[in-house]
């Protein structure tokens, strides 16, 4: 049941989304993002639809790599998860490039290999982790794009099966690149 209301309302965002687009202009950008954190690093593929002006909604699928040493509920957390996000970007110009602030929320299910004192552990859970970012998109000859960004926001560990592991507040500093694509067909 969850997934069923879960897939409706991502059609439902989507459809409302694509309805809102303006006459002669739609693009998509869709590329790659690395975002590293002190606790370990995100690397993931990205699409952002740019239907409306100034205004841009993005999905991304990643795999989240932590490597905790001395920021964590344990002494030791590795592992890893993937996972994806759905976001919103509003830029100051008109068209998607320049300066923009937006948020992200992330999920992400990862499992954590732990040591503390001597004893070893795994913990799975399932991550919450609502960002809000600020950057830069570089546009080049029209059709490509590089974008420097940071977030700040929280993890929030749901469903833990096992110990208790690291969460809390976290900033990422990233950057993403790829192509981006017109559909002038209106």
């Amino acid at each position: 049941m969850k997934k069923t209301t879960l897939l409706f309302l991502l059609i439902l965002f989507f459809h409302c989304a694509k309805s809102q687009e303006e006459l002669w202009y739609n693009t998509n950008d869709i590329g790659g993002e690395f975002q590293w954190h002190p606790s370990g690093s995100i690397t993931s593929l990205h699409v952002a639809f740019n239907a409306i002006r100034h205004h841009s909604v993005l999905v991304r699928l990643g795999y989240n790599k932590i490597n905790r040493d001395d920021n964590s509920e344990k002494d030791i957390e590795k592992g890893s998860g993937w996972g994806g996000a759905i976001g919103y970007r509003y830029y100051f110009r008109i068209l998607p490039h320049k300066f923009f602030v937006g948020a992200r929320a992330d999920l992400w299910r990862k499992k954590i290999n732990w040591e503390q004192d001597l004893q070893t552990g795994e913990t799975t859970t399932w991550t919450i982790q609502p960002t809000f970012e600020i950057g830069y998109t570089f546009i080049i000859n029209d059709w490509a794009f590089i974008t420097p960004s940071i977030s700040n926001g929280v993890e929030i560990n749901v469903k833990p099966e096992g110990e208790k592991v690291g969460q809390g507040f976290i900033t990422l500093i990233g950057i993403s690149a790829g192509f981006r694509i017109f559909n002038l067909h209106n």
